[in-house]
């Protein structure tokens, strides 16, 4: 076999669409490298299913890199062995799928990682509030370790890069309010943009790049060894183990964090109130105080709640979600990143319009 291997993980129910776009991968690969088809997932074989296994095994045949089926079950394999491929026509596999496939396809992806989300949230608010008093619970420490890692460590880059960006603003606005003579708005101006919108939005975006991805690789790592294979095996349920602690320390870090930011940058706008709009820091806080609404704090801590459970819940399921050797953790971390900021993104929307 030669050193360069192309493992292609095959997802139970799958579709002809998709097990059109499995050949397809499967085929381009032979072309360059050994393939390797990873029947872990599987537990029963469709007609499609079949006739992409014959079609792939004569690809492998006239090319000259080999096909390696691993993790398929006794069963799977004594129905591969019973194929014949003469009597399979070859325009039986599935044509290229359309546009309005592909997005039928995406809709379904999407659903399906919605509803895992779900899931892993429902449990995981479960096991913190009710499952405490399950008799069934198995009790599992790490909350406190998680929230040092994941929320005491980065507290350093959160509150420098959200001081640098809060004094950018502040420096902008207090010059366009300097044009209009209206510079003791700059208290309310910065105390509202900060717990309102920047403090939680930075603070979640800053924790989905630093504790998100350290989170996805972690557990991708135990996925990539079979550890996580290993606690099913023990009767440890993964979610009680690896997502609760996770879960419970960004519940606590994130809001804290974020509003611990919102401070900091409200100090940032001090510091420019007295150096361009000459502002005291009394008049500064006393205006902070008497513009900003308690509703409006609260708000602020759910906001960053919520997106807290968002960064959480996805890097877990990118973690959970990796199959094959290191480059497959290095791509899901990069995911969980992408997918994190954008799911914060849409939820600062979402509240924008229920808030405000």
């Amino acid at each position: 076999m030669s050193k360069e291997t192309f493992t292609l993980p095959l997802k139970e129910g799958a579709k002809s669409a998709l097990i059109f776009s499995y050949f397809k991968k499967g085929k381009k690969a032979l072309h360059a490298k050994d393939l390797i088809l990873n029947g872990a997932k599987l537990k029963t074989l469709s007609k499609d299913y079949k006739l992409f296994f014959a079609a792939i095994a004569t690809e492998s045949e006239n090319s000259k890199h080999t096909l390696t089926l691993v993790n398929f079950s006794d069963e799977i394999k004594k129905e591969l062995s019973e194929i014949k491929r003469t009597d399979i026509p070859e325009k039986e596999l599935a044509s290229e799928m359309g546009n309005i496939e592909r997005l039928g396809e995406k809709a379904f992806e999407i659903f399906d990682v919605l509803k895992t989300l779900l899931y892993l949230l429902s449990e995981s608010v479960y096991w913190s509030s009710l499952g405490l008093f399950d008799k069934k619970r198995v009790p599992f420490k790490g909350t406190a370790k998680q929230l040092i890692t994941l929320g005491s460590e980065a507290a350093p880059i959160v509150f420098i890069l959200v001081f640098l960006i809060a004094f950018t603003l502040a420096l902008q606005s207090a010059n366009m309010l300097n044009t209009f003579g209206a510079g003791e708005y700059l208290a309310f101006g910065m105390g509202f943009l900060m717990f309102a919108e920047m403090g939680p939005l930075l603070t979640a975006i800053i924790l989905a790049g630093r504790s998100g991805s350290s989170i996805t690789a972690e557990i991708a790592s135990m996925a990539v060894n079979e550890e996580i294979k290993a606690l099913r095996t023990m009767g440890i349920s993964p979610i009680q183990y690896l997502v609760l602690p996770r879960f419970k320390a960004m519940s606590i870090g994130v809001p804290v964090l974020s509003f611990c930011a919102s401070i900091i940058g409200c100090v940032a706008g001090m510091i420019v109130a007295g150096l361009f709009c000459e502002i005291s820091s009394t008049t500064y806080w006393n205006a902070l105080r008497d513009g900003l609404p308690i509703l409006l704090l609260f708000k602020s801590i759910f906001k960053s709640l919520v997106f807290g459970w968002i960064v959480t819940l996805i890097a877990c399921l990118e973690g959970f979600k990796v199959h094959g050797g290191a480059d497959a953790v290095g791509t899901a971390t990069t995911k969980c990143v992408v997918y994190s900021i954008a799911g914060i993104i849409l939820a600062d929307a979402a509240f924008s319009f229920i808030f405000y």
